[in-house]
């Protein structure tokens, strides 16, 4: 279900000021841009914007339920596809024709771009046009983790709004409130979260152990000296990584099913297919790149130590003392060759490459073998 208010989103409160000010003010932009790290809500606060904007200039509310469903005709969804998650030029032409047709059951009709750093230059400039000569009452938001990767001609044009990480006692009061897990589990996944409420809520469905247990373990004692070691743990870590991916599967399947087949025509429901399709190769990659920056974490962790930094900063601060350990040992790395490294092995996975083959060249690459 897709968020209808500002109210059921966590965190950027001034976010939530600034849209409703605009939407008060009967001013809000054609084009804005929704930047700042992944996981945060920017996707949720595109959607929830689409439904404040309806029900504030349409004066009715009939627009919420298929708003919350993913299911109204004037609210255009645009994902990066296929193995290399890219938006295709076939999509973003098809915006650029739909945006111009009335629309079909609101005065307004929105459009959002999600990770829109992931567009080729040929299709973004297809879309200078519509950011140039934009139709009345049509919005177009994108969002982005990488404000920096688009091209200077599209941000121009669009009204940049800032998100901010949420902060840990937010997070934590989230955790609390919606699952039933011990103060000191919530405390250690809202450090881990390190900002992001999607990523404190899988940790959360997980019970903050997963892959976490087994890597730290592995880190902890590096180098291990035995790469049949290395191959087991990855081998388990890999499992458990896939075991996301088929859970996502069985969720998208019963999503699917919720919805009446007379309320959906063939066409909406290819697209309903093809969007949860992408859902569950999101949070494919989502859990990865947790596992990831896991590793990461492990070696900024050190390089505080090492430096004598606030111990409270620490993201694994509930194994400090073996971090400690590691210190005295000499185990730290340049986080700089370690945030490389975790760079190339998830350019190598978004390539189509095993997950199990990505997670071991990275631990081979840190020597922990």
């Amino acid at each position: 279900m897709y968020p209808v208010s500002f109210n059921e989103i966590l965190g950027n409160d001034h976010i939530k000021r600034q849209l409703q000010c605009m939407i008060a003010k009967q001013a809000v932009g054609h084009a804005l841009l929704f930047a700042g790290p992944d996981g945060i809500g920017k996707g949720l606060f595109a959607w929830a914007l689409a439904a404040e904007v309806m029900t504030a200039f349409d004066q009715t509310e009939r627009h919420l339920s298929k708003i919350q469903l993913g299911l109204h005709p004037d609210v255009h969804l645009y994902r990066p596809e296929g193995k290399l998650g890219l938006h295709s030029i076939a999509a973003l032409r098809q915006l650029s024709e739909e945006v111009y047709l009335p629309p079909y059951e609101s005065s307004w009709k929105v459009f959002v771009i999600q990770e829109a750093e992931r567009m080729l230059s040929y299709s973004a400039n297809a879309l200078l046009k519509t950011f140039e000569e934009p139709p009345p009452r049509t919005m177009i938001i994108l969002t982005s983790h990488s404000k920096a990767a688009l091209l200077p001609t599209i941000l121009s044009r669009c009204r940049t709004l800032h998100f901010h990480p949420v902060d840990d006692a937010a997070i934590n009061g989230y955790l609390k409130l919606h699952y039933q897990l011990d103060d000191g589990i919530c405390a250690t996944i809202a450090r881990q979260a390190q900002g992001s409420i999607g990523r404190a809520k899988r940790l959360a469905e997980e019970k903050g152990e997963s892959y976490r247990v087994e890597l730290l373990k592995l880190l902890s004692a590096a180098p291990i000296g035995c790469y049949r070691t290395l191959q087991t743990i990855v081998q388990k870590i890999g499992e458990q990584v896939e075991s996301v991916k088929k859970q996502a599967e069985e969720s998208a399947k019963e999503e699917l099913y919720k919805i009446p087949v007379d309320q959906v025509s063939a066409a909406q429901q290819q697209i309903l297919e093809k969007e949860l399709e992408g859902l569950v190769s999101l949070a494919f990659m989502q859990e990865a790149q947790d596992v990831f920056e896991s590793v990461l974490s492990w070696y900024r962790d050190m390089e505080l130590l090492l430096a004598g930094g606030d111990t409270s900063g620490l993201i694994n601060g509930d194994h400090s003392h073996v971090l400690e350990q590691a210190v005295q040992r000499g185990a730290c790395k340049p986080l700089k060759q370690v945030q490389v490294a975790v760079e190339e092995a998830l350019l190598t996975l978004r390539r189509s490459t095993g997950f199990t083959h990505c997670f071991e060249t990275l631990l081979l690459k840190l020597n922990v073998v």
